[in-house]
């Protein structure tokens, strides 16, 4: 579970920039306003991949951390007033923070931004500056379908699909 905090950049920098289906276009941050369903599954192939080059018990443990990593639903939702939520729900999240002494938050505030017409800034709760988050890239002119590119230590880790399910 801390990989996918890491690796989505909750608490973490990680960059992104916003390019529309226009090309053009200027980024409008009242049509990105709404709630979002991520589409994990690049995470989970990423774990089992890793599992596939290792062996023995690494390669077990990987195969149910994928399992496990795959029963997770993730929204995020982005308001007007520039704040966003992101949920992290599912029974391995519940799982976890029964028998945990660190409990794992399941709803996560943070503050966004919007620079140089595509890049995204992302500040959590705990944080006091901005930091680069991620690539978005807009399948539709209302925004109903985003690809996050993530980033990690400045270079490309991987992608994310997100489907608008409510304004």
């Amino acid at each position: 579970m801390r990989r996918l905090c890491i690796l989505f950049g909750i608490g973490t920098s990680i960059m992104c920039s916003c390019g529309t289906l226009g090309g053009g276009n200027s980024f409008d941050s009242d049509k990105l306003v709404g709630k979002y369903k991520v589409d994990i599954s690049p995470l989970v192939s990423e774990v089992m991949e890793h599992g596939e080059k290792q062996s023995g018990f690494d390669a077990l443990a990987s195969s149910l951390a994928g399992l496990a990593l795959s029963s997770i639903d993730m929204t995020m939702s982005f308001y007007k007033n520039n704040k966003g939520l992101i949920v992290v729900d599912g029974k391995m999240i519940d799982v976890t923070n029964a028998f945990s002494d660190e409990k794992i938050d399941k709803i996560n505030e943070f503050t966004y931004k919007v620079e140089n017409d595509s890049i995204l800034y992302f500040k959590n709760k705990n944080q006091s500056e901005y930091r680069k988050w991620c690539v978005i890239r807009s399948y539709s002119e209302n925004y109903d379908y985003l690809e996050f590119i993530v980033f990690k230590n400045d270079e490309k880790s991987m992608k994310y699909n997100l489907m608008k399910i409510s304004e």
